[in-house]
């Protein structure tokens, strides 16, 4: 498995990548989110990535490859809003080949906890489409990696002005 990482479009042949992997969704609650054909949206994956949202020292998003096979992608940033605060798994996507076997549990989540270790609150956020999943946080059941345990929800929350329901990472002491 090949871990890429990424702070702009500046890497063309990953970004050609990226937009090759994410032209296959069909989903209409996230196509805007990350197909390439969406790009001039604000929300849309590459819009981020060209407006600077994963620059140096303040964020970086991560692809998943195997065997020239997308697995999975997400990043961080520093909250624009709030340089308190590090927004992680933001614009996470997994390959539905790949759903359930925890990629970014296992191997990207450790990276960004350590890479946002300095910031005094680090967030993750969920739609509406996806509360399923802030739910599960919020039971701290499951048979996810143990360190999505250390998330735990703290309610809703207006971020980059969508309401969303966030569960902050509780670092060890």
């Amino acid at each position: 498995m090949i871990i890429h990482e990424i702070h702009d479009i500046s890497n063309v042949k990953i970004i050609d990548f990226l937009k090759k992997s994410l032209s296959n969704i069909q989903d209409l609650n996230i196509i805007k989110n990350y197909h390439p054909e969406f790009s001039n949206e604000p929300g849309n994956l590459f819009y981020i990535l060209e407006q600077g949202r994963y620059k140096h020292g303040r964020g970086k998003y991560f692809i998943l490859e195997q065997s020239g096979e997308f697995i999975s992608s997400c990043g961080w940033n520093e909250y624009d809003l709030d340089p308190d605060v590090a927004l992680v798994l933001t614009r996470m996507y997994v390959n539905p080949r790949y759903r359930s076997k925890f990629y970014i549990g296992n191997h990207v989540l450790p990276i960004i906890i350590k890479e946002t270790h300095h910031y005094k609150k680090v967030w993750t956020t969920f739609n509406e489409y996806n509360k399923s999943l802030y739910d599960w946080i919020s039971r701290g059941t499951g048979e996810w990696p143990e360190i999505y345990k250390n998330f735990k929800p703290i309610g809703k929350k207006n971020i980059y002005y969508t309401e969303q329901y966030v569960a902050e990472f509780e670092k060890e002491k």
